[in-house]
């Protein structure tokens, strides 16, 4: 028993060290396309924006769990994959096991935005037709996760367009306003 909980512990304490080098994550998921657009000098997508404005941010600041619970579960899919890759019946999974979730986003975006007070500075600054969803206050308590407006390892949108691909937001806004 000791021998495991000597095992698991010396598995974490390298994983932890090794995680926070990007090419570790691709050595196993196999995402050179993702992984170029992260270490671009320009930003192609999302992540790769994010590590232009700093170097740091890597696969796991964005994949790790921000909170305990999620830090485990990451760390017990890299156990099990490890174990299938050792085992030969490793295969690259097709989705997220463990999609991102708004708390990995908030890590380091809280607040999003600062609400408008009133409906007049809402029209000045955005507008019901602006680009800025956050800002409208009528949207504070509607909950859509992050990664469903904003795009991460796509290249259908842009900075200048906050990573938000039309195709892929549309639907989204249609679900409170169908004649949009």
């Amino acid at each position: 028993m000791a021998g495991a909980v000597l095992l698991a512990l010396l598995f974490l304490t390298g994983l932890a060290t090794k995680e926070r080098d990007n090419r570790f994550c691709v050595g196993c998921h196999l995402h050179d396309e993702k992984f170029q657009r992260l270490t671009a000098t320009s930003s192609a997508d999302l992540a790769g924006h994010h590590h232009v404005k700093d170097p740091t941010v890597g696969c796991i600041g964005c994949h790790g769990g921000s909170d305990l619970r999620m830090r485990f579960a990451v760390w017990s899919v890299a156990g099990f994959d490890t174990l299938r890759f050792l085992a030969g019946t490793y295969h690259e999974p097709t989705a997220m096991r463990l999609p991102l979730r708004d708390l990995e986003c908030r890590q380091c975006h809280t607040p999003i935005l600062k609400v408008v007070a009133t409906f007049q500075q809402e029209g000045e600054t955005e507008g019901r037709g602006g680009t800025s969803y956050h800002a409208i206050r009528e949207h504070v308590t509607v909950k859509i996760a992050c990664i469903r407006c904003h795009t991460v390892h796509t290249t259908d949108s842009d900075a200048a367009r906050r990573f938000i691909a039309p195709a892929r937001v549309v639907p989204v806004c249609r679900q409170c306003h169908p004649t949009m």
